[in-house]
């Protein structure tokens, strides 16, 4: 029998765009593992979408090897199928939509899908934003899923159409970690005024804070603020001299933050997968990532 973790892992959705090989190439049997040694961990939420690769169909292969009880699962609409994580290729049309929920319930082998988020909002033009959210609210009025999403960071032209559409899930990514909590200060108290429920997806900044920040302190992309940069050096350096896991610091401040109702964690193997839990499971870390919070 597995030996339980010692924290919440209600708190832990498991992404599966990495093990999808989204970043990379991957063993599928690897991954399929990688899920069932999650559920056997006692994590219950699993995050997936059509834009991922093969990822829905790595996730059913994996629930179907599951003898337990069927975890939560969140799928995607809008943004199609790539294995490149460049990809930005969109149907937000109601038709568009609707097959792509119909796809996701048959790979999935569902009747209804537990929440389907609308995949990468910045990739809309403002006038398919009604008619996507009117497919969604359709789909949710006939039963083919349970709750509607927002997934991922949303621009001007969105944010009217936040609240009164029937939203109960928000995943945002890159603006709320250890080293940048700007999110926490603009739409979080927005979403949690009108009680929609806040899921943070890449704790880890798209690996600035673990493995890839000699990559990206080199090439200094775009994307990222140079300022963030220095900060994730700075505390790199204060992490090394005073004995903490860089990586595991930046997990637990995002797992525990009051803020944030669930953490989206990306692994790309059972490795990773396992090193993750270590870490989240480390009191000492949790301590200090819950100190490094603003007081208030």
């Amino acid at each position: 029998m597995s030996t339980p973790l010692n924290f919440n892992t209600e708190r832990l959705v498991l992404g599966t765009a990495g093990l999808a090989g989204l970043w990379g190439k991957v063993n599928e049997r690897e991954s399929v593992d990688t899920i069932l040694y999650a559920l056997e961990k006692g994590i219950t939420h699993f995050d997936t979408a059509p834009a991922y690769a093969d990822a829905e169909r790595i996730l059913a292969r994996a629930l179907g090897e599951w003898k337990g009880k069927q975890p939560f699962v969140s799928t995607k609409a809008g943004k199609l199928k790539s294995d490149d994580p460049e990809s930005a290729v969109y149907d937000f049309s109601p038709g568009g939509i609707t097959d792509s929920v119909h796809n996701s319930l048959r790979i999935f082998k569902r009747e209804q899908l537990d929440l389907l988020f609308l995949h990468d909002p910045t990739g809309m033009l403002p006038e398919e934003i009604p008619y996507a959210i009117e497919a969604m609210q359709e789909l949710k009025l006939h039963g083919l899923v349970k709750n509607i999403g927002i997934g991922g960071n949303y621009g001007p032209a969105f944010a009217p159409h936040i609240a009164n559409n029937g939203f109960t899930h928000f995943m945002g990514f890159n603006r709320f970690n250890i080293i940048r909590q700007s999110a926490g200060k603009a739409e979080y108290p927005l979403l949690a005024e009108v009680n929609i429920n806040i899921w943070q997806a890449s704790p880890l900044y798209m690996g600035l804070l673990g493995s890839k920040l000699d990559h990206y302190a080199a090439i200094q992309p775009e994307w990222i603020p140079r300022e963030d940069i220095q900060k994730a050096i700075a505390l790199k350096k204060h992490c090394d001299h005073s004995g903490l896991n860089f990586t595991g610091l930046a997990l637990q401040y995002v797992f525990n933050a009051p803020c944030v109702e669930k953490m989206v964690l990306g692994a790309s193997n059972f490795a990773e997968l396992v090193k993750s839990l270590q870490f989240l499971d480390d009191i000492a870390l949790q301590k200090a990532a819950v100190d490094m919070y603003p007081s208030s």
